[in-house]
């Protein structure tokens, strides 16, 4: 596999939910699109997955999606971290993070880094088309 193929992070809440119980717009063509193009680099980071475990998310959220969005989903790596997502980012390759929040210890990180730009903040709230946006012209990692 080549080095330079960047990671891609992916939070579920206010990005693959957009609430507690819905699915987001185009979900399942945004997921397509990252693991064909990701497949062997595409990881969990949500506070659904922590420990290392791949059932997990599934276990917690899986009800609020469709089972093709489902058999997608199962292609995602799991992560393990403690207290900041940033623990399971591995920062010597190439990465983008798509996640709706950013909390202050895990931007002083990312800046240490710098990979601020790295993190892609999805904003449901403002732009519910956000995925789509995102499948038309997909971000390149710094």
């Amino acid at each position: 596999m080549d080095d330079m193929t960047p990671n891609i992070y992916l939070d579920i809440d206010g990005v693959l939910l957009a609430n507690d119980r819905v699915a987001t717009l185009h979900v399942r063509e945004f997921l397509a699109l990252v693991l064909e193009r990701f497949p062997n680099t595409t990881y969990w980071l949500t506070t659904h997955c922590m420990n290392g475990d791949a059932d997990e998310p599934f276990r917690n959220v899986g009800r609020f999606f469709d089972a093709e969005t489902l058999t997608i989903m199962r292609k995602i790596k799991p992560t393990s971290w403690k207290v900041m997502k940033t623990e399971a980012i591995d920062f010597s390759k190439p990465f983008l993070w798509f996640d709706d929040d950013l909390y202050e210890g895990e931007r002083a990180t990312l800046l240490e880094h710098n990979a601020l730009d790295n993190w892609i903040g999805v904003d449901l709230a403002k732009n519910p088309d956000q995925l789509n946006r995102f499948i038309q012209s997909f971000p390149i990692p710094l």
